[in-house]
């Protein structure tokens, strides 16, 4: 067949028509000839005017431009002709051939009976390609016309060259550009009816797949539709499980939950061992990323192996799970004579507890910590009945876990621990430090211990009193660790002055604004007092104790305002040593949070000897309102009575005296004001008194 060739700017061939023979009949434009769109043709075709579309076929002669019968084009696109043309001339890009605009049209009559008219008329349209690639039977499955997609099928079995069953699959199983049949469209679009029709017209349909792409029941299981893929298993026991990147449609199963997990390995057990080509991740790994641990209960019990298949980075199932915070997954992969899971090691040699520190999976570090403790295990065991959450271990499983995990080492030496102080997350740091079975002065290949490590972490010149770097190395320190052999005071990072006095200097503008701020406040209540004055000058409640302990609180407020402010000015000038500047800065930090507290004080005790009087109720909600400005205050306490007590279940109960001592110099440093307040208050009671 004779015809045209259309090239794009950049001289690549657009999709050639396919002949009834099936090969691609290539065509070549000639210079300053395009291609015509047939607009009558189309509108034809859309309204499916099949006497029309009979007409207007009719009427070409022997010798017509095959693509103004064929061909519908909606937009006209200018392209480039032949290298050896300089000029340009307007051409149109073929989208799709008049067949596939009937075919999408749907099951009408009227066009069922126009595809049998253009079928009459150029039977290799059946095989005809638009720019992406679809057949018109591609189009009638999308629409979802089951009529349709019957008629054009019979079209093919009985059209071509010799026609039959052989045609019929030929059509079927023609690909797009994505690689897809006509079956994967039916799937896309959960119609049971089409992919019924589809399969009755080749019972093996099912079983081809793109070149890198998902199978139709891969594509059903990973759209959730499990009737349609038992329709595809029970239509053809041997269909294709393949997916893209080598996955199966176990790999996609397993992040659908239990159902759909049961149904593909009772057709196929032994998809559990194929892994993807880019991550060699089996299904296993991925039902450990999602956490269902009844998936991956299923999926054990269906090959106990593959607990034990790594992927391309070395990691096991244990050490997606762990990397993922789902301790679901972790438990039930430790369960059932697997606890030698907790020994496996990825391709730094980290076992997943080391995964867990790293990826700040909390749960996962306080599961296995726990699990160390009996106690801990007969207590969760009811409770793991009934949520999951915790599986009933055994005595043996725990002491197994304590004598191998908690302390392995990987390639470099790194305990747990020792990444838990490298990251110096507390949280993750603590209950690994609860546990007695870790071992605090183990040394890895540079001969650090975590202790030696917490060193490093320690930022240099003033930080913030809860840092979790200091709050690390503090504990490790009281709860006994001790230096490697190779502790060198170089690992301690030494105090860049430059960078310290650029810090002070840029915090100081912060917290002169607020103690400036303060004190502001605190003069202006000073002459502004609740209840005004008297004609006499005198303060309207100055009998009252109330407006006694306002006139001392807003005093100290003023005066902790005014101190910090001048510890400010040491902090901020150059000149004065870096040391002193840093000292005057904490205690410019220390004032204004006790003017804070103080003019808090003064505000509570304000509004209560207004109130009181009048309106009793309100004055009590008003100050207990006001506490909640101490939240702060609450939340440094609870901060240090946890690390404390991560200490006492360290060091055992003889160290339970830490606790109360810590939590009263909390109190201590956080409320001195108050305790200035009352002092002053109780000094003043005693010389009225006398």
């Amino acid at each position: 067949m004779r015809g045209r060739e259309l090239r794009s700017h950049n001289s690549v061939p657009l999709s050639p028509i396919m002949a009834p023979d099936k090969t691609p009949s290539l065509q070549i434009t000639k210079p300053n000839q395009a291609l015509e769109p047939h607009h009558e043709l189309l509108v034809a075709a859309r309204q499916g005017d099949w006497r029309r579309l009979e007409l207007l076929l009719s009427k070409q002669d022997d010798t017509p431009p095959r693509e103004v019968v064929i061909h519908v084009v909606e937009e006209p696109v200018a392209v480039d002709v032949e290298a050896s043309t300089t000029a340009a001339t307007p051409a149109t890009v073929v989208r799709d051939s008049v067949l596939h605009v009937v075919a999408s049209q749907g099951d009408g009559e009227e066009f069922l009976k126009s595809a049998t008219v253009i079928h009459a008329k150029a039977t290799h349209l059946l095989h005809a390609r638009n720019s992406d690639g679809d057949t018109p039977l591609h189009c009638a499955t999308r629409a979802g016309g089951g009529e349709m997609v019957t008629r054009l099928v019979a079209l093919a079995r009985r059209g071509g060259d010799g026609g039959g069953d052989e045609e019929a699959k030929a059509i079927l199983r023609m690909r797009n550009e994505q690689g897809e049949t006509v079956l994967h469209e039916a799937v896309r679009l959960g119609d049971k009816d089409m992919v019924g029709r589809l399969m009755s017209e080749d019972s093996q349909l099912a079983r081809v797949r793109s070149a890198d792409g998902p199978s139709p029941l891969y594509l059903a299981v990973s759209l959730g539709r499990d009737d349609i893929a038992r329709q595809l298993y029970d239509k053809d026991p041997a269909l294709s499980y393949s997916g893209p990147d080598g996955r199966n449609a176990l790999h996609v199963a397993a992040l659908k939950g239990k159902e759909t997990t049961k149904m593909v390995l009772e057709w196929k057990r032994d998809l559990i061992k194929q892994a993807d080509r880019s991550s060699r991740s089996t299904p296993l790994h991925l039902a450990a990323s999602k956490g269902d641990g009844e998936v991956i209960s299923l999926l054990l019990a269906a090959d106990p192996s593959a607990a034990y298949q790594a992927d391309i980075d070395g990691s096991f199932p244990i050490h997606v799970a762990a990397s993922a915070d789902e301790v679901k997954a972790v438990s039930v992969l430790l369960d059932g004579g697997r606890e030698d899971c907790a020994k496996l090691r990825d391709g730094r040699g980290r076992t997943f507890l080391h995964v867990a520190v790293v990826e700040d999976s909390l749960s996962v570090v306080t599961y296995i910590c726990k699990l160390q403790s009996q106690t801990f295990a007969w207590l969760c065991a009811p409770i793991g009945a009934k949520t999951g959450w915790f599986p009933s271990l055994s005595k043996k499983t725990s002491r197994k876990l304590a004598s191998s995990a908690m302390n392995m080492q990987d390639k470099d030496c790194n305990t747990a621990l020792h990444l838990a102080v490298e990251m110096g997350n507390l949280w993750i740091f603590s209950p690994l430090l609860e546990n007695r079975e870790v071992m605090l002065d183990l040394r890895n290949n540079k001969g650090q211990t975590p202790f030696d490590l917490s060193f490093t972490t320690i930022p240099a010149g003033v930080h913030y009193g809860l840092n979790p770097t200091v709050m690390i190395h503090n504990l490790l320190e009281e709860a006994g660790a001790k230096n490697g052999d190779r502790f060198h005071k170089k690992h301690i990072a030494k105090l860049d002055e430059d960078k310290e006095a650029k810090k002070i200097s840029e915090s100081t503008q912060t917290i002169g604004i607020a103690a400036v701020l303060f004190a502001t406040v605190a003069f202006t209540a000073a002459f502004a007092p609740p209840g005004g004055f008297q004609p006499n000058g005198t303060p309207t409640l100055a009998e009252h104790y109330a407006f006694n302990v306002f006139i001392i609180a807003n005093t100290l407020a003023f005066i902790c305002a005014g101190l910090s402010i001048t510890c400010l000015m040491y902090a901020g000038v150059s000149p004065v040593d870096i040391r002193t500047r840093m000292s005057s800065f904490i205690i410019s930090a220390i004032f204004m949070t006790g003017s804070a507290r103080s003019l808090g004080a003064a505000f509570v005790f304000g509004i209560y000897v207004v109130l009181a009087p009048v309106a009793p109720a309100t004055a009590v909600a008003s100050c207990a309102i006001t506490a909640l400005a101490l939240a702060d205050a609450v939340w440094s306490i609870w901060a240090v009575a946890t690390v404390q007590l991560m200490l006492v279940k360290r060091l055992g109960v003889w160290a339970s005296w830490r606790l109360p001592r810590a939590i009263l110099a909390t109190l201590l440093m956080q409320f001195w004001p108050y305790i200035v307040i009352a002092f002053v208050l109780v000094v003043f009671k005693i010389k009225r008194v006398h």
